[in-house]
Formats: C-alpha cells, structure tokens, sequence
C-alpha cells in the first residue's frame, strides 16, 4: 500500500506547470496573490508527489524505469510485457497517463479520439506544435522525441 501517494493540490499542479513554463516565482506569487516562498513550497511538494506518482505507475504497471524528471512531469522506461519503450506523464489537465510506443491501426481503433487528446493536450502544455495529419501513434513518436530531445536524454 502507498501511504502518502496523492496528485499535487490544483495550485500547486498550476504553480508547478507555470515553473515548467519558466514563469519566475515572483510574478507567479503576484499573479496569484500570495507570497514567494509559497510558491517555492507549492512547487517542492508538487514535484515531490508527482515523482510518487511517476515511480508508482511504472511499479503497478512493471515498467522498468530509465529516466525521471518530477520538475516536468515525464519519465520514460521499458515495458518487458510488450517489448516497447513507455513513457509515463504527469499533466495539470490529466493527471497521470502512460503511453506505449507501438504500431497500431488508428483509423479503427476505439482509443483513437482519447489517444489524440491525451496527446494534443500534452503537446500543448509542453508548448510543442504537432501536425495534424498523423495517427496518434505517429503523433506520439514525434511528440515524446521532441520531448526527450529537450530534456538532453536523446
């Protein structure tokens, strides 16, 4: 059992997603009214809780794990069950989601509107453009490549 193991609060997951964005903490604090070291604090817990999660999900779902980082939310791990890379996101919209990268057939999946939202909503909050065009599979590969590239792990 996971004692302690709860999403970040809405104002820390908001102060924690405007740092990922490279907003100072002052003009978070005036942006929401409160004071610097508040911010500090909502932005050391929300990263604390958001590595639980992050190790928590790769651990239920038996992913062995390559690459953390709490302060964006993303970490990225091998899945033996199905032989693919995997990576496990932490969004303010939507919460914890994992992705296995695979080839599929899209066009006839049921998933293939909650793949390309779940994506789409991910690209923008990393504030990556994505073509409009492509299966989500596609999408995805393009997405967490631009992604690990920017977190220097590729």
């Amino acid at each position: 059992m996971f004692i302690g193991l709860r999403y970040p609060t809405r104002q820390q997951s908001t102060i924690w997603l405007r740092r990922r964005q490279n907003i100072q903490p002052s003009d978070i604090a005036k942006e929401m009214t409160v004071s610097r070291p508040y911010v500090s604090q909502a932005q050391r817990i929300a990263e604390e809780r958001i590595e639980k999660l992050l190790k928590h999900t790769a651990k239920v779902i038996r992913i062995e794990l390559r690459e953390m980082s709490p302060q964006y939310g993303f970490a990225v791990g091998y899945c033996p069950a199905n032989k693919s890379l995997t990576y496990i996101t932490y969004s303010h919209q939507r919460g914890v989601q994992t992705w296995f990268t695979h080839v599929g057939d899209c066009a006839s999946c049921d998933m293939k509107q909650d793949c390309e939202d779940t994506l789409r909503n991910l690209a923008h909050e990393w504030e990556i453009s994505i073509p409009e065009n492509l299966p989500p599979t596609e999408l995805g590969d393009k997405l967490f490549d631009t992604i690990m590239r920017r977190l220097k792990w590729k």
